[in-house]
């Protein structure tokens, strides 16, 4: 039964639409992009509060810092994606999704 259970997710997932592939390979690239972000600014952090790498990834940025850095990061993962979809059309290759 299980191994029926994970082919049906294997099939269900395999016939997402391009659209459905593309905000799938974004969110991902959204997620990477923004948790590298807030590492660099955890980094930025630390060096100038002098305090620990860690002390500062506890504390995120302000609102506005916050959401002007994950526009960025939006934009960057909607030209990641796009670009990403289009390599595997022209090589022919077949996504997982």
């Amino acid at each position: 039964m299980k191994a029926y259970r994970r082919w049906k997710t294997v099939v269900e997932v395999g016939s997402l639409t391009r659209f459905e592939k593309q905000v799938v390979i974004t969110g991902i690239v959204f997620g990477v992009f923004m948790t590298e972000a807030l590492i660099h600014y955890s980094m930025a952090e630390s060096k100038s509060e002098r305090k620990t790498f860690m002390d500062a990834f506890k504390t995120l940025p302000d609102k506005s810092e916050l959401w002007t850095m994950a526009a960025i990061v939006m934009s960057a993962s909607i030209i990641s994606g796009f670009l990403i979809g289009e390599a595997e059309k022209r090589m022919g290759a077949k996504s997982v999704l």
